[in-house]
């Protein structure tokens, strides 16, 4: 196992990962275009954590993204809405032999990393290690890690190399797929966020301090099930099965399965809930409604499935936001997501997820 990881992105992902190698011994290094959350000094990087991780954490801290490729293994944990700007730039950086895993990665950026960086490993998570999120004292609280991730990877390496190099970094939790669509499908971050965010748009617009599970009423919970039932019909308009939202948070917060909204008061009630966002400024929508909704309606249509009730939530959104989230999407057209049809999306998603001949 190498223990050479950096990782792009010190938010409260890159951080909560950094933290958890560091607990179990491995020395990662942190890169970010602006690093304001976390305390530099002298090529360190420092910050508080609390909960499944407790105490500060000290890291090393790269000056330049030059420097990334030092390090064999490369954890990128970026909202969407940075691929283009900061993830961009990085692709002409990566070298042959490098494995760059993208954590909770959307429309299908492994695809779009493998085909600018010849030789590059790219291996693409269906979600992030943890949830977590910064408190308002500046520390990190860090829930405990998911107990599945689902991955498919696309370069030189097999496949179970790949989930291996994974395991031994954080842990036996990955399930390797053999398609890229599985784990972009299983991401149940936009549909989830879509739900929680619509009906209290005007709290983020007012900058209060609400708690997400806290407000994750039977209204709420309805929304959920709606778009999850259509996030599991694209998913099966490709032949593919992924776990349900239900079964999501239920590995994710270690509650029983249930209603939604019954979930939701129980991860409230074991203070595993963060605040929802104070701005509308916020990934939940700049990164989720392009590169998740729009994705899966796009996906929706190579695979002749039907999805009202996402593409009014775009709608809903692009209304009250004035913008046109399916735009704001640069993969779907450098990806060429709707030529082809869903046969042949299915087949380069199966085939980069093969060992190179």
């Amino acid at each position: 196992m190498t223990s050479r990881i950096a990782i792009v992105g010190a938010g409260p992902v890159g951080c909560a990962a950094a933290a958890f190698l560091a607990r179990d011994g491995i020395a990662p290094a942190l890169w970010s275009p602006t690093g304001r959350r976390v305390r530099r000094h002298a090529g360190r990087a420092s910050f508080s954590c609390s909960g499944a991780v407790a105490g500060e954490v000290e890291v090393e801290w790269l000056a330049s993204p030059e420097r990334l490729a030092e390090f064999g293994v490369v954890l990128v944990c970026l909202p969407a809405d940075a691929y283009a700007s900061v993830l961009g730039p990085l692709n002409a950086l990566w070298r042959p032999g490098q494995h760059v895993i993208v954590s909770g990665a959307l429309s299908l950026a492994p695809l779009w990393i493998a085909a600018a960086a010849e030789g590059v490993q790219v291996s693409g998570w269906g979600t992030t290690l943890t949830t977590t999120h910064f408190q308002p004292d500046g520390s990190l609280h860090v829930n405990p890690l998911r107990s599945r991730i689902d991955m498919a990877t696309v370069g030189p390496l097999d496949p179970s190399e790949a989930r291996q190099l994974c395991a031994d970094l954080f842990g036996d939790r990955f399930v390797a797929a053999d398609n890229l669509l599985t784990p972009t499908l299983a991401n149940i971050n936009p549909i989830a966020h879509a739900a929680e965010v619509i009906p209290n748009l005007t709290r983020m617009e007012a900058g209060e301090a609400w708690s997400l599970f806290g407000h994750f009423t039977e209204v709420v919970g309805n929304m959920a099930e709606a778009l999850d039932v259509e996030r599991r019909a694209v998913a099966q308009g490709f032949g593919l099965e992924v776990p349900s939202l239900r079964q999501h948070y239920a590995r994710s917060y270690h509650v029983p399965e249930g209603p939604l909204h019954t979930m939701a008061a129980a991860i409230t009630a074991n203070g595993m809930s963060p605040n929802g966002p104070a701005s509308l400024q916020h990934r939940y929508v700049l990164e989720d409604a392009p590169f998740g909704l729009a994705f899966l309606e796009a996906l929706g249509h190579a695979a002749g499935v039907r999805t009202p009730v996402l593409s009014a939530c775009l709608g809903l959104l692009a209304v009250a936001y004035g913008r046109d989230f399916r735009a704001d999407n640069f993969l779907l057209d450098a990806l060429d997501i709707a030529g082809g049809g869903a046969d042949a999306l299915l087949a380069r998603c199966a085939a980069a997820a093969s060992p190179a001949s």
